[in-house]
């Protein structure tokens, strides 16, 4: 034994602890690809991705990729009858149903020759690799390198992190934004100076990009941040403008292109109507469903009032307009009833295995993955509030570290409810509970010196954001 440990060098520094780190959870992904997620087939969005991404590497930008693949039969119920209205293969309809970054990252990709499904799913993998590497240096930031590994830590094991890598899904880039965000939000936090500002509103805007919801922790967080701080008070205007016009400036080739292909104000994407009304049915308000979304609740699809197929943006108004009038018919009910129940599914705690056995059918998760990650989950929210706790009571960023939450408990509330719409909070768990546990290990081994020592910031007079 002695002799193993002696072959062992765990590496002395914090950059080499933290690549040691990485290096396991790109392990723990690539085992997991290979052994369960390889033999599993996309659906959904995850087939989205990978056909929109071989489509983006052709170089055709971005059109409806099902559409483009495999063409399309229309069923349109007239009073006179049904109408069949067939679209042919290679059909191009310019497409918005998703922020553009994860396409374009896998559509860099496939014009390199990676076009597979298999090897598309290894570039996804390593490209979870990043959000361990972000998470490290995010809590080295917070309080101390030792915190920065415990962070990585979790990051690299935690199931519900790393199950999106495999399946091709937007959230390894959006958990990876949402640490990156957190980190830069921190800078920010301890100086508010205009760079830091250009800085976070580069990143947030590249967050917003990735997926949608995520625009909403710049505004909010930033706010604060120069609200809480001692600048005066055309300073803190100044600055906030800083980075919202860096931001908009990231994400306005994206609302331009939007904007001249529909001549209709489309910014991110043009797929809240499909959500909704999915979302806002008799069975996702009464049904078994309660609290999810239905396919079914989308029909009939949305046409024209002579019939004619309509594009993506005018499809989308019509739904958006059905659901809204099923929600105004139904405000009582959604209220008291359908928002908990979305709530509690995304939280784990309406119907969690109900709702795990949804995500094997829906997304294509392993649902011996999913009871790992639900294990690790019910270990890591103590630990997350504990870790609230305690930055509250040094007076550290806790709104900048824990604003995903309300942000992904707001997005279930308005859609509905999925385990993985809770992927940017996660990210606030995971540096919350690394947080709790350098904490007890401070408390176990009070009289440990050295690198492990917490990394000294000046903190904002304006006190904990």
């Amino acid at each position: 034994m002695n002799d193993i440990r002696s072959r062992i060098r765990i590496p002395a520094t914090f950059n080499g602890r933290l690549a040691a780190i990485t290096c396991l959870g790109l392990l723990i992904r690539l085992a997991y690809l290979i052994l369960i997620a390889a033999d599993n087939p996309l659906s959904g969005d995850a087939a989205g991705y990978h056909l929109a991404a071989n489509v983006f590497g052709d170089g055709l930008g971005f059109p409806e990729p099902y559409r483009y693949y495999f063409g399309a039969l229309d069923v349109i119920p007239l009073a006179t009858g049904d109408l069949v209205v067939e679209t042919p293969i290679g059909h191009i309809e310019p497409s918005a149903g998703h922020p553009p970054v994860w396409t374009m990252l896998l559509g860099t990709f496939s014009f390199l020759g990676f076009t597979s499904v298999a090897q598309q799913q290894v570039v996804s993998v390593l490209l979870g690799a990043p959000a361990i590497v972000l998470m490290g240096l995010l809590g080295r930031e917070v309080r101390s390198e030792r915190t920065g590994l415990l962070a990585a830590t979790a990051s690299a094991g935690y199931a519900f992190i790393w199950v999106n890598d495999g399946l091709m899904m937007a959230e390894t880039a959006a958990i990876a934004m949402a640490t990156a965000t957190m980190l830069v939000a921190v800078r920010f936090w301890k100086e508010p100076g205009r760079r830091a500002a250009v800085i976070l509103g580069v990143v947030g805007g590249l967050a917003a990009l990735t997926r949608a919801e995520l625009i909403l922790y710049l505004p909010l967080v930033a706010a604060v941040v120069l609200v809480r701080s001692a600048l005066p008070w055309r300073e803190r205007i100044l600055r906030y403008t800083c980075c919202g016009v860096a931001a908009l400036a990231i994400c306005m080739p994206w609302f331009a292109r939007n904007i001249a292909t529909y001549d209709a104000p489309v910014f991110l994407s043009n797929g809240i109507g499909t959500v909704l009304v999915q979302a806002n049915c008799d069975a996702t308000y009464y049904g078994s469903d309660l609290g999810y979304w239905q396919v079914s609740c989308g029909n009939p699809p949305p046409y024209g009032p002579e019939g004619q197929i309509l594009g993506e943006y005018e499809r989308d108004l019509v739904v958006r307009q059905r659901a809204s009038e099923y929600i105004s018919a139904n405000r009582s009910r959604l209220l008291t009833v359908v928002v908990p129940a979305r709530v509690g599914r995304m939280w784990g705690v309406y119907e969690p295995i109900g709702q795990l056995r949804k995500d094997v059918l829906v997304d294509r998760r392993s649902m011996s993955v999913s009871l790992l990650g639900l294990a690790q989950f019910v270990v890591l929210v103590p630990l997350a509030v504990a870790g609230m706790v305690i930055v509250r009571r040094r007076r550290g960023p806790l709104l900048v570290l824990a604003a995903w939450i309300p942000i992904a408990t707001f997005t279930a509330a308005t859609t509905f409810g999925n385990t993985r719409y809770r992927t940017a909070a996660e990210a606030s768990l995971v540096i919350l509970a690394a947080v709790a546990a350098d904490a007890l290990l401070v408390y176990l081994h009070p009289n440990r010196t050295g690198r492990d020592q917490p990394v000294e910031a000046s903190q904002p007079p304006g006190g904990s954001s």
